[in-house]
């Protein structure tokens, strides 16, 4: 066996082992694509649901101060009356 006919053989074994290599080097960029997509996503979704998180937050400290404001002119109401009570029976 000549050489050339060795190297023609070695050829022939290794040419669908390169092409084996080089389609899973397609499906590894493939994988790594849509890995990067889902990624994006997952941060895009985390964004959004901090912000509602923030939202809901807001919205429940605004709740927090309106029965806290509710509670002070009720107090307010309160001494007013107190107050207005106490002058009364000083007159």
């Amino acid at each position: 066996m000549t050489n050339e006919e060795l190297l023609g053989k070695i050829a022939e074994f290794l040419n669908p082992i390169a092409k084996d290599i080089s389609q899973m080097k397609t499906e590894l960029l493939h994988l790594k694509s849509a890995g990067d997509a889902l990624k994006a996503g997952q941060d895009d979704l985390r964004a959004e649901l901090a912000k509602k998180a923030e939202k809901a937050d807001i919205h429940r400290v605004e709740q927090k101060l309106d029965t806290s404001n509710k509670h002070l002119q009720d107090h307010e109401e309160r001494l007013e009356a107190l107050e207005d009570q106490r002058s009364t029976h000083k007159n």
